[in-house]
């Protein structure tokens, strides 16, 4: 199979997956809003509205599915058979509801080049260019550090065992995994290429949604620019098993669920919706937790009805509960292993606590500059005569003072990215239309049409520099991508013999197993080592207990834990190898530069 052969079969699975959580979402939608979702033929307002709901299904929908595969692994019944079902049922469902849809009536793509001004046209190719590497960027394998540490080992561990298990020797073994699962339903279905495409459906999906939001509240031109600014903070996101699109999406897609409800608090279907979707999120990672005190105080402040708080609490509830009863059964800690200080600790103890706080101080940053033009939108008249606006102000205030007093660390910030792009979006519209008209003001003839006329020209002249500035850097990332993508298992072994820090040995041992393998530095690799390779800086196999013992008494430690055999990456470790006595404890059994594998004595 070449390239493009690969490459349309993984984008036929994920439209196959992306139309069957349309069906699951578009239903439920329907039957529990009223009047129900729009049916073509229909009003110019409603056909406009249409993209936003059936990409808000969509999200919807794609929760529901991880739903359905979480109490299947939950009940032991992770296989091939009733995932396939889930994915059937859901396109089925999509079928129906795509024939009441009846025949799309949408402009065509034509119409709409024709009609944009020249300054909306280069905003549309900026767009296009930004979005063209995150096409390519899913097909490679897994080579992200985080995803080849604990995402998907943890995922290929309940693909193999077809339930939900407790993998204690890789990181963050108690976490709330919703989007992982997701991940492993993908690896179960085909290969573990799947997990980065569906994390990039998730991104744009999220970016779709940025772009109907800011057409519908602010034209076109700020839907652009707000698209551009969301992209260009996420587009090296693609091409990984990470989980940080997906939350965003799940986030952001349950803000504009909650917007909706506000706007029509009749239909609680929207509340619902989007209670679901930020359940779905704090299933998916602790730090949406944060986002419970806002939406409670928000629905506080519009009704005290017992049935508004019933069907919000049950439909938050529905997709993240399973995590937190389980952690506090298991560990007496429902947000293991973070909450150790409060509840006590199982696998981690004060000493990784702290050092997990140490390392995200070491990676504390601040966001793209692109962003920080969102703290003057109160400064923007236009911005505060929109209620959606100012709550979009206050959300954005909560989040910046939370992210900064706990983790400082830009993506973790990243759930608010949508919302910040838009009032960031608007800031700098309003920064640039107001030094234009000023501009204009000088001139000896200010007249209205004179300072428009000036606004386009300098749009779009800045719309084509920018696109001359974007190119170069664009191809080279499609070059990259591109190269990238393994339709061989012999393309795929040279691609992870370049990228992967010791692939040669680790493929050696996959060949020769042993018993069970503890490794020292190897961490970014654990998905391609034999199963069960243990060691990390935190849990019961910290290499801070090991490193220090003489080689007799290090080798007397790992057999007492069960292990024969230890890796060891000697630029990353130097002192473990070069100790007096070492090789009358630890035989070498095979090398590739600094990485060796050794027998235990």
């Amino acid at each position: 199979m070449d390239k493009f052969g690969y490459a349309a079969l993984h984008y036929l699975t994920l439209l196959a997956f992306l139309f069957s959580s349309w069906g699951y979402g578009h239903f439920l939608l329907r039957r529990f809003t009223r009047p129900p979702l729009p049916s073509i033929p229909a009003s110019e307002s409603t056909v406009s509205d249409g993209p936003f709901l059936h990409a808000y299904s969509a999200m919807v929908g794609i929760g529901m599915s991880i739903c359905f595969l979480q109490w299947l692994a939950i009940a032991g019944q992770f296989r091939h058979a009733p995932v396939l079902g889930i994915v059937v049922a859901g396109a089925l469902m999509g079928a129906v509801q795509l024939r009441a849809l009846g025949p799309l009536a949408w402009p065509s793509w034509g119409k709409r080049w024709r009609a944009a001004s020249w300054p909306l046209r280069g905003a549309g190719l900026i767009i296009a260019l930004l979005l063209l590497p995150t096409l390519i960027a899913p097909l490679c394998p897994p080579l992200a550090w985080d995803e080849v540490m604990y995402h998907l080992p943890h995922a290929q561990q309940w693909v193999l065992h077809g339930k939900l298990t407790v993998n204690a020797w890789l990181r963050y073994p108690w976490f709330p995994y919703n989007i992982d699962v997701l991940f492993a339903g993908g690896m179960l279905m085909q290969d573990d290429v799947m997990p980065h495409m569906l994390n990039a459906l998730m991104g744009w999906l999220a970016t779709f949604l940025v772009y109907q939001t800011g057409k519908r509240h602010g034209g076109a031109g700020l839907a652009c620019l707000a698209t551009i600014i969301f992209l260009v903070l996420t587009r090296w996101d693609y091409d990984s098993a990470m989980i940080d699109l997906g939350v965003t999406a799940f986030m952001f897609a349950g803000c504009l669920g909650f917007v909706r409800w506000m706007e029509q608090p009749r239909q609680l279907g929207w509340l619902a919706s989007a209670a679901f979707l930020f359940g779905v999120a704090v299933g998916a990672k602790y730090q949406s937790l944060t986002v419970l005190l806002p939406l409670a105080v928000a629905l506080l402040l519009r009704t005290r009805k017992p049935g508004a708080w019933l069907v919000v609490s049950f439909s938050l509830l529905l997709p993240c509960i399973y995590w937190y009863v389980r952690n506090y059964l298991m560990t007496g800690d429902p947000f293991a292993p973070v909450g150790g200080k409060l509840f006590g600790f199982t696998d981690w103890n004060p000493g990784d606590y702290a050092g997990q706080f140490i390392d995200l101080k070491m990676h504390a940053d601040w966001p793209h500059f692109v962003l920080w033009p969102a703290l003057l939108a109160p400064l923007v008249p236009g911005l505060r005569q929109l209620p959606v606006a100012r709550a979009a102000m206050m959300l954005s205030a909560y989040a910046m003072v939370v992210w900064y007093l706990t983790s400082h660390y830009a993506r973790y910030l990243m759930p608010y990215f949508p919302i910040l792009a838009l009032l960031a979006a608007a800031v700098w519209r309003w920064l640039f239309m107001a030094g234009l008209e000023k501009i204009g003001g000088l001139a000896r003839s200010p007249a209205p049409v004179r300072i428009a006329n000036i606004q386009r020209r300098a749009a779009a002249t800045l719309a084509v520099l920018t696109l001359l500035a974007l190119l170069p850097n664009v191809a080279n990332k499609w070059a990259g991508n591109w190269a990238l993508i393994a339709p061989t298992m012999a393309a795929r072994e040279a691609i992870l013999e370049r990228k992967i820090t010791g692939y040669p040995v680790l493929a050696y041992l996959r060949q020769h197993p042993m018993r069970q393998t503890y490794q020292f530095g190897l961490e970014d690799a654990l998905y391609y080592a034999p199963l069960q390779t243990s060691g990390d800086h935190f849990g019961p196999g910290r290499y801070r207990d090991f490193a220090t013992l003489t080689p007799a008494a290090l080798a007397a430690a790992l057999r007492e834990r069960g292990n024969d055999s230890m890796l060891v990456h000697a630029t990353r470790w130097p002192g473990i190898t070069t100790q007096a006595g070492f090789d009358q404890s630890f035989a070498l059994v095979y090398q590739d530069g600094p990485v060796a594998l050794y027998r235990i004595l």
